[in-house]
């Protein structure tokens, strides 16, 4: 049993991509800080010609202002320049680890372990909550940049009238309040909104998938029509999430706007009785419009801290059970530059196979069936089936041999080393269901491999497909459609069969590949791999494969119940009689 991962806090994620990239923070907050402080200096130039204006000096005049004006401006925009070149690549790394950090466990997870949430879903939390976590993180720069100016307009404020200066934070009672009142009101709504989008993505990827199923069905008018409906559910929530986010957007703004209103027109009264210089005036009209639009970020912010929450909860759910609780930020080097290279794979020993041993293996699926105490050995150049009726455990003892499945006991030994796993170029594997990419024949045969004719041409023929590729459109280069949709059964199955056969591989599995075969094509495709003396372990139930087995592993009820010959198993044990009569 896995131990369940421990939730962590928004901010314990946000803080550890901050600490991650400290330097490009502090970098970042030193120009955004920058860039939301200099309009202090506005204020104060302000302050300082209008009551020169006032008293008529010599000192400070209008071109002297102007001047001065237009030399916060351009330093204004300098800041934001640099704020902007130094924040992309910043995002960019964030973006990218938390991304790379969901692939690298995804990709470590055991081949028959599913995946935390629907495809579609899985593929716009990718997309979009990676954005708003992204948004989290890069926000708290203006929030501390915020900060350092309000505490400095504040003083300055509070300094020429303390009185007209606490009322600012009525404003920012109001919205901090009804951001903390409607939260968790945000929150459902957001993870509504999530919920239903993934639900139309994940529909149309199936769609896409499975067109000849609808279509044979006759279903196209249901599918559709439940694709309305899933569509008409998405465009409720996600309206619901939006109008509420836009609508606290504009109370905030009228709460603000309206306290702004109320103060100056108490400012306005001041400078009437004479306690007010047109200078104070000034620096209590430029510092409120900030402080004014600070206030409604605030109450923005803290909505985007919420739905970031939300994403990196829907982020860790893809995650396997037993991943850490800080996986998602787990830092890694995430260069940029146009120069830099993904890391080499390590090359794994080809190790030619001399045994492969199965010793006492036991291995469970959906933590209910599974295998136990499953021993036998398979040689170097001979043509092992594991058989038995379904759900004999045929498959799950298959994906336990390869490390697909954990392994509750037991071992497996490559020429008597323990294996965890078994992979390419050691081992090569097809799945009872094989995968194809929509893209052509070609490339998924290859699968990003540089091709070797010879390697390619002698695939196809153990495989058996030479004789189909001249009736493709346009040969190799025919594209098949969203998981092969344009080929038939058998061919599929043979297209996958070259993919495994290209890698040369020490060992070659298959899982019941041959059930889509007519009997004329899989005795050809048994024929070809003996010919080039391939160490094969298969999955079957068919008679052309039995008939070829050098052994055969006789599976009843999750165990191994028999070993041996066709011959020695036929006269020996009536299970293996009535899988041969077809009777199982």
């Amino acid at each position: 049993m896995s131990k369940a991962r421990v939730k962590i806090t928004t901010w314990t994620h946000m803080r550890r991509l901050i600490v991650w990239q400290r330097r490009s923070y502090l970098v970042n907050a030193f120009f955004w800080t920058s860039v939301f402080t200099l309009p202090l200096l506005r204020g104060l130039i302000a302050k300082a010609f209008f009551d020169a204006l006032a008293q008529q000096p010599a000192g400070l005049n209008a071109l002297s202002f102007v001047a001065l004006t237009l030399a916060v401006g351009g330093a204004s925009g300098a800041v934001v320049l640099g704020g902007v070149i130094v924040n992309a690549p910043f995002r960019f790394r964030i973006g990218g680890l938390l991304r790379r950090n969901v692939f690298v466990q995804l990709l470590e997870k055991r081949g028959a372990a599913p995946l935390g949430a629907p495809l579609g879903d899985a593929i716009s939390t990718l997309r979009d909550d990676t954005d708003v976590a992204v948004d989290g993180v890069d926000w708290s720069l203006d929030i501390l940049g915020r900060t350092v100016f309000i505490v400095v307009a504040l003083s300055i404020l509070f300094a020429i009238n303390a009185r007209l200066t606490a009322l600012v934070f009525i404003p920012l009672s109001i919205v901090l309040s009804l951001t903390y009142l409607l939260g968790a009101r945000l929150e459902r709504l957001r993870r509504a909104a999530r919920t239903s989008t993934a639900r139309v993505t994940t529909l149309i990827a199936e769609m896409f998938g499975s067109t000849q199923s609808i279509q044979v069905a006759g279903a196209e008018g249901r599918v559709v029509a439940h694709f309305k409906r899933l569509g008409a559910e998405r465009q409720g929530a996600v309206l619901r999430d939006t109008v509420t986010a836009q609508a606290l957007e504009a109370i905030y703004g009228n709460v603000v706007s309206l306290g702004t209103g109320v103060i100056l027109l108490l400012v306005a009264n001041q400078m009437r009785s004479g306690s007010f210089t047109v200078g104070d005036f000034a620096v209590f009209a430029a510092y409120l419009s900030e402080v004014a639009g600070i206030t409604q970020f605030f109450g923005h912010f803290l909505n985007t801290y919420r739905q970031t929450g939300v994403s990196l909860e829907r982020m860790s759910k893809l995650l396997p059970e037993n991943a850490s609780s800080h996986a998602l930020t787990i830092p890694q080097a995430m260069p940029l530059t146009a120069t830099a290279r993904p890391p080499r794979a390590i090359p794994i020993s080809r190790d030619a196979l001399q045994t492969l041993t199965v010793r006492d293996l036991s291995c469970t699926f959906d933590n209910a069936r599974g295998i136990e105490n499953a021993s036998f050995t398979v040689r170097r150049g001979s043509f092992t089936v594991i058989t038995g009726r379904i759900g004999s455990g045929k498959t799950t003892l298959l994906r336990g041999v390869l490390g697909l499945l954990e392994r509750t006991a037991g071992e497996v030994l490559w020429n008597g080393a323990i294996a965890d796993t078994l992979e390419p170029p050691r081992v090569a594997y097809t799945a009872q269901n094989p995968t194809l990419l929509s893209d052509t024949i070609l490339e998924n045969i290859l699968l990003g491999e540089e091709v070797d004719s010879g390697r390619l041409e002698r695939s196809i023929h153990a495989a058996v497909l030479e004789a189909d590729i001249p009736n493709f459109e346009l040969g190799l280069q025919t594209q098949i459609g969203a998981k092969g949709v344009k080929l038939s059964g058998g061919q599929l199955s043979r297209v996958a069969a070259a993919r495994m056969l290209y890698r040369e591989a020490e060992l070659l599995v298959f899982d019941d590949l041959s059930s889509a075969l007519d009997v004329g094509t899989e005795q050809l495709l048994w024929e070809r791999l003996a010919q080039v003396k391939a160490t094969a372990l298969v999955v079957s139930h068919r008679r052309a494969a039995l008939q070829r087995a050098d052994q055969i592993v006789l599976l009843g009820d999750g165990r191994v119940t028999a070993i041996g010959s066709l011959e020695h198993l036929l006269a020996h044990y009536p299970e293996m009689q009535r899988l041969w009569s077809g009777e199982l």
